[in-house]
């Protein structure tokens, strides 16, 4: 099964297949679980929600239509799940600790000006990175994480965000501009 691709693993789950889907989860729960910690800072609200999103997908399994690629598949229903826990809990984020945002700053290398010598000499930089980040209204942190983070295409983000391909990329760069500008004393750019 480990060849196999995922949307033919999501054929074999539709139908009940129970080894597909474990195979599916072996793939992507870390994934999940990296999107959830971005978005929520609580690696208990991660499991949860990531939990939540395989057990959503295997409730409508048999409702799945191979269109599109799976990550979008999937990321689409923990992007609404994710927005059915903020309506919930009625808070956004809340700030970790910083020595839990290790996969955060090392996806900030893929910023021009970003240096991870400095990142790493700087437990102040770190502050400065969480702050950056938290500040990012809401859209343009989602698409920052899965495109960066989660390297998703910027077509499957659309899919997943339900905007244009052009929405997501000006998303990405105003995301990227908030950070270079709240980030520029700190890195010299």
């Amino acid at each position: 099964m480990q060849t196999m691709l995922d949307t033919s693993l999501m054929r074999y789950v539709s139908q009940g297949d129970e080894s597909a889907f474990a195979e599916l989860y072996r793939r992507y729960n870390r994934k999940l679980l990296d999107f959830f910690f971005a978005m929520s800072r609580d690696p208990q609200v991660a499991e949860e929600l990531a939990g939540d999103t395989f057990a959503r997908i295997w409730h409508v399994r048999q409702r799945y239509a191979a269109t599109g690629s799976f990550p979008a598949y999937l990321f689409s229903f923990a992007r609404h799940i994710w927005l059915e826990h903020c309506r919930r809990s009625r808070k956004v984020w809340k700030l970790g600790k910083a020595a839990d945002w290790a996969d955060v700053e090392n996806s900030l290398v893929a910023l021009d000006a970003f240096r991870p010598d400095e990142a790493a000499a700087s437990e102040e930089l770190e502050r400065h990175i969480l702050t950056a980040l938290d500040a990012l209204p809401e859209e343009q942190r989602m698409v920052f994480v899965m495109r960066v983070m989660q390297r998703m295409s910027l077509e499957d983000i659309a899919t997943v965000m339900q905007c244009p391909v052009n929405t997501v990329r000006s998303r990405k760069l105003l995301a990227l501009k908030r950070l270079r500008d709240a980030l520029k004393d700190m890195l010299a750019i």
